[in-house]
């Protein structure tokens, strides 16, 4: 029986670390997606459908958490932190609505 649960697991941590390698590229951009969506959310929300500072993070929160935020008002810029990568997102205009300037570590 022990033998069986060893062959099993030794299976499984295969299949995985194939996994893994297959999807490599994904699991790598996972920590970036978090801020980047956090701040092109949150800018459209606040500078082109005129919501409240409340109201758009209600509507950016995602079940990861950020851990940094700022809201630069006059240059129209949001700037997000979230597992450990900052992203950037500015009003470009009402017709076009923000962009992701970019991501840093």
């Amino acid at each position: 029986m022990k033998k069986k649960i060893l062959i099993s697991f030794g299976i499984f941590f295969s299949v995985f670390i194939v996994w893994v390698f297959v999807q490599w590229k994904n699991i790598v951009a996972f920590p970036t997606i978090i801020s980047a969506f956090y701040s092109k959310e949150f800018c459209s929300c606040y500078f082109v459908m005129n919501l409240g500072e409340e109201q758009c993070h209600n509507f950016a929160r995602q079940w990861v958490p950020i851990s940094d935020f700022t809201l630069n008002k006059e240059k129209k810029e949001v700037y997000v932190r979230g597992l450990g990568r900052t992203s950037k997102s500015i009003f470009v205009s009402e017709m076009y609505g923000c962009r992701i300037q970019g991501e840093s570590e």
